[in-house]
C-alpha cells in the first residue's frame, strides 16, 4: 500500500506536482501571516544547498548500482509476484487514457514560468506523460465496427465485423497534402515554364537582333510555313471528326494566342480565318443545351456522357473565339486576368492602323457567323456586337454590318433573328437619340414581308390569356405555362414554320420598325434619317396599321409644308399618303387635296439630273394618285396633270421621256374627255395659268399639247416615234401603232427595261 498524500482526497484522480503544492502551503500561511519572510541572499544560499543535496543524492545512487551485491543476477530481482502482476495490467491501459480525457475536460491553466531546474524537470514529465499512446490492440479495434447484437440461449452477444472503408476516414487529409504538394509543384512548374519562355524569347530577340534582312526574311518565311501547315492539319481533323478531335479544336484556338514575334500577327489572322470556316463546317443545325448539375449527377449512359462532354467543350472554344473577335473588332487591349488570357490569349502591342485592319478582319468573322448560323448559341450577343458597327464612322465597318445584316433579313424563314435585330436596332436609334448615320435604317428596305396579321390585336390577345389563366387552378397555370414552353423549344426543333407563327412574327416586326419610324419623324424630322423613313414608309404603307394613319397624315402635312424637305423626300411623303389611301385608309374620310397641290407643284422639280430613283417614285406617285384613284379624280384635275406630263418630258432623259409618255397613254385611252387638249381650235373658259399651284382652277382645257410637236426634234428616235404616235391621239391600230413589245408594258416597266441599256441601237 502506499502511502497517503497530505491533501489529496479520494475523489481526486489528477496528478499535482510537489512544486504546486508547495507553493499552495506558502500561499495560504502568506494569507494567515504565519509565513517567515526569507531575503534574497537566504534564499539563494537555500537553493544552492538544496541543489547540493541532490546531486550528492544521485551520486550515491549510481554508485550503488554499478556495485551489485555477489552472487545476485538481474533475473532474480523480479520474484513471480512481479511477473504476475506486469501480466494482469498489460491489458489494463484504461488509466492512461481516462487521464487525458480528464484532464481535457478540465479548464486551462495559464503557463507558469520556470522557477528552478527541479520544476522543469517535473513539467517534461507531465508534458510526456499527457501525450496519447496507441497499442496494436488499439489499431485492431479501430479496423471493427459494431453490428446489431444478436440474442442467443438468453444472453446478448455482441458482433462486429471489419471495416471496408477503413482508410477512407484518413482519406481527406491525405487529399489535402497531396493537393497541397501538386499546388505547391504545380506553382513551381509554372514559374519554371514562365522563366524558360521568358529566356527563350529574349534568346529569340538576340537572334533576330543579329540577323541581315534575308535572313530574318528566309526565317520568317520557314517559321510561317510550319505553322500554316499546322493550322492546316488541325483545321482538316477537325472538320473530318468533330467529336473525336474536338482537342485539335482546343489547339486551334490556342493558335489565336500566337506570341512568336516574327509570324505572330500573320498567324493570328490565318487562325481566325480557318476558324470561321470551320465553325462554318461543324457547327450544327439546332442549338445546344449545356445539362444542368442535377441531370450530370444522374447515372447515364456512357454514349449521353461523352456527347455532352463534346457539347460542353465545343461550346467553350466558340464562345472564347466570339468574344476574340469581338475584342479585336472593337480595337480593345485583352486585358491581364481576363476571359481570354485564362484561355491562353494574351495582348499583342500592335500599333492603332494595325490594330483597325485586324479588326475590320475580325468584323468579317463575325458577320460570317451571324449569316451562316443565326439560329446557334450566343446569337442575341452576335447582334448586339454587330448592329452598332452600321453606325461606324468608318465606311469598311459599316458597309461590312450593314450588308451582313441584310443578308440575315433575306435568308429568314422564320422571322426570329429579324425581329431581334430589328428591335436593337430601334434600342440603337433612341439610346443615340437620332445621331445615326440613314444606311443603318435603310437595313429595313431589304424585309421580305407581304403579309401581316392585321386583323388581331395583342392587347386582345393578352386580355384573352389573362381571362383563360384566371379561371385555371394554380396546378393548371404551371402545367400550361410548363406546355408553353416545351411548344416553343419543339418549335425551334422542326424543319418547317407554322404560318400562324410567321405570320405573328412578321407583325412584330412590322410593329417595331413602324414605331422607329413615327419616332424619327414626331421628334427628329430634321435629321439625315427622315429620307430613309419616308423611303421605308412608302415600301410598308400597305402594312400600316390604321391606329396610324391620323398621326402620319398631320405628320406628312406638317412636313410638306414647313419647306424642309428635298424633292424626293416630298415625294415620298405623297407615295406613303396614297399608298394608304388606296388600301385601308379608304374606308377613312380624308381630302388628299393639299397632296395634289404639292405633287402638282414638285413635278416642274424633276429634271433629268434628278436620280434614277426619283423617276421610279414619280411612276409610282402617279399610279396612286390617279390611276388607282380614277373615279375619285375631277375632270380639271386629269387635264391638268397630263399638261404638266407632257411639259416635263421636254427636259428629262430619254428613258424617263419614254416612262412618261406612256403614262399619258394610258391617261389619253382612260379618261376620252381628253381629246379636248388636241383640238387647236377649242375655246376654253378661261385662260391657261402654268405656275398656280392649284390644278383645279387653272384652266387646262384652255391650252393644247404643244409639246409634243418639240418632241418630234428629240435627239432619240425611239422618243420622236412615240411622240408622232402621240399626236395622232394614241391610235391601237394603223400607221402610227407602237410595237407589241412596248405597248404592253406598263410605264414601270419600260423604264426599267430601257434603263442602262442601248435598245434602240439595237431596234434600229
Amino acid at each position: 500500500m502506499k502511502p497517503k498524500v497530505k491533501g489529496k482526497t479520494k475523489t481526486s484522480s489528477v496528478k499535482v506536482s510537489l512544486a504546486k503544492l508547495a507553493n499552495k502551503r506558502n500561499t495560504r500561511l502568506a494569507k494567515q501571516g504565519k509565513l517567515h519572510k526569507v531575503s534574497k541572499k537566504e534564499k539563494k544560499r537555500q537553493i544552492a544547498q538544496e541543489k547540493n543535496e541532490k546531486n550528492q543524492k544521485q551520486q550515491l545512487a549510481s554508485s550503488k548500482e554499478s556495485q551489485p551485491e555477489h552472487g545476485e543476477s538481474e533475473e532474480e530481482s523480479f520474484s513471480d509476484e512481479d511477473v504476475d502482476c506486469f501480466q494482469n495490467f498489460s491489458n489494463a491501459r484504461s488509466f492512461l487514457q481516462t487521464r487525458i480525457e480528464e484532464e481535457g475536460e478540465q479548464p486551462k491553466r495559464k503557463k507558469q514560468k520556470v522557477v528552478d531546474d527541479e520544476d522543469s524537470d517535473v513539467d517534461e514529465g507531465e508534458k510526456y506523460e499527457r501525450q496519447p499512446r496507441s497499442f496494436a490492440a488499439d489499431v485492431a479495434e479501430q479496423k471493427m465496427k459494431m453490428m446489431l447484437p444478436i440474442i442467443a440461449k438468453g444472453k446478448v452477444i455482441k458482433r462486429m465485423v471489419e471495416k471496408d472503408d477503413a482508410d477512407e476516414v484518413e482519406k481527406p487529409v491525405s487529399q489535402m497534402s497531396e493537393k497541397a504538394d501538386v499546388k505547391e509543384h504545380d506553382s513551381d512548374d509554372e514559374e519554371e515554364v514562365a522563366l524558360d519562355k521568358k529566356a527563350e524569347r529574349e534568346k529569340e530577340k538576340q537572334l533576330l537582333a543579329s540577323m541581315s534582312a534575308a535572313q530574318l526574311y528566309a526565317y520568317r518565311k520557314k517559321k510561317l510555313e510550319e505553322k500554316k501547315e499546322k493550322i492546316a492539319s488541325l483545321s482538316h481533323a477537325v472538320i473530318s471528326d468533330p467529336q473525336t478531335n474536338i482537342k485539335k479544336l482546343k489547339e486551334l484556338r490556342l493558335m489565336l494566342g500566337e506570341t512568336d514575334l516574327c509570324v505572330s500577327l500573320t498567324v493570328r489572322k490565318y487562325a481566325m480565318i480557318s476558324i470561321a470556316e470551320v465553325f462554318k463546317d461543324i457547327v450544327p443545325g439546332y442549338r445546344l443545351r449545356i445539362p444542368t448539375e442535377k441531370e450530370r449527377s444522374q447515372k447515364v449512359k456512357k454514349e449521353t456522357k461523352s456527347l455532352w462532354d463534346y457539347e460542353t467543350s465545343f461550346l467553350l472554344s466558340y464562345r472564347v473565339y466570339l468574344e476574340f473577335l469581338e475584342t479585336l473588332a472593337k480595337a480593345k487591349p485583352i486585358p491581364e486576368k481576363s476571359f481570354l488570357t485564362k484561355h491562353g490569349i494574351h495582348d499583342l502591342q500592335l500599333p492603332h492602323k494595325t490594330r483597325v485592319e485586324l479588326g475590320h478582319l475580325a468584323l468579317k468573322c463575325l458577320c460570317e457567323m451571324l449569316v451562316h448560323h443565326p439560329h446557334f448559341n450566343y446569337r442575341n450577343n452576335l447582334i448586339a456586337t454587330i448592329v452598332p458597327f452600321c453606325n461606324h464612322k468608318d465606311s469598311q465597318f459599316s458597309e461590312t454590318a450593314c450588308n451582313s445584316i441584310k443578308s440575315v433579313f433575306q435568308q429568314d424563314k422564320s422571322g426570329e433573328v429579324t425581329l431581334e435585330i430589328v428591335k436593337t436596332i430601334g434600342r440603337m436609334v433612341k439610346k443615340l437619340e437620332f445621331n445615326v448615320q440613314p444606311q443603318v435604317l435603310e437595313t429595313f428596305l431589304v424585309l421580305k414581308i407581304k403579309e401581316i396579321d392585321l386583323s388581331s390585336g395583342e392587347t386582345f390577345k393578352k386580355m384573352k390569356r389573362t381571362e383563360k389563366m384566371l379561371k385555371l387552378s394554380r396546378r393548371e397555370r404551371k402545367r400550361l405555362k410548363l406546355k408553353e414552353k416545351l411548344d416553343k423549344e419543339l418549335l425551334e426543333t422542326k424543319a418547317s414554320y407554322d404560318k400562324k407563327q410567321k405570320l405573328k412574327l412578321h407583325t412584330e416586326i412590322i410593329q417595331a420598325v413602324f414605331e422607329t419610324y413615327v419616332r424619327v419623324i414626331k421628334l427628329a424630322c430634321d435629321s439625315a434619317l427622315l429620307p430613309a423613313v419616308l423611303e421605308g414608309l412608302a415600301r410598308f404603307a400597305h402594312l400600316i396599321n390604321i391606329e396610324y394613319f391620323d398621326s402620319l397624315f398631320d405628320a406628312f402635312n406638317c412636313l410638306i409644308e414647313s419647306g424642309l424637305l428635298t424633292n424626293r423626300e416630298m415625294l415620298h411623303c405623297m407615295q406613303t399618303a396614297f399608298t394608304i389611301l388606296s388600301g385601308q385608309g379608304s374606308v377613312i374620310n380624308i381630302d388628299p387635296t393639299n397632296f395634289y397641290k404639292h405633287f402638282y407643284c414638285t413635278l416642274l422639280s424633276v429634271h433629268a439630273a434628278s436620280s434614277d430613283q426619283t423617276a421610279t417614285i414619280v411612276l409610282d406617285c402617279l399610279d396612286s394618285m390617279i390611276s388607282k384613284r380614277r373615279r375619285q379624280v375631277s375632270q380639271q384635275r386629269i387635264l391638268a396633270f397630263i399638261k404638266r406630263l407632257s411639259t416635263m418630258c421636254l427636259y428629262q432623259t430619254s428613258e424617263t421621256a419614254l416612262a412618261l409618255l406612256a403614262v399619258l397613254r394610258q391617261f389619253v385611252h382612260t379618261y376620252k374627255y381628253s381629246d379636248i387638249l388636241f383640238d387647236t381650235e377649242a375655246q376654253g373658259s378661261g385662260l391657261y395659268l402654268p405656275f398656280l399651284e392649284d390644278p383645279e382652277h387653272c384652266c387646262a382645257n384652255s391650252t393644247s399639247l404643244w409639246d409634243f410637236h418639240l418632241l418630234l426634234h428629240h435627239y432619240d428616235p425611239e422618243v420622236q416615234r412615240y411622240a408622232k404616235h402621240m399626236i395622232k391621239m394614241a391610235p391601237l391600230s394603223g400607221e402610227h401603232q407602237l410595237s407589241q413589245e412596248i405597248s404592253r408594258k406598263s410605264p414601270k416597266e419600260l423604264y426599267e427595261m430601257l434603263q442602262g441599256r442601248d435598245f434602240f441601237s439595237q431596234s434600229s
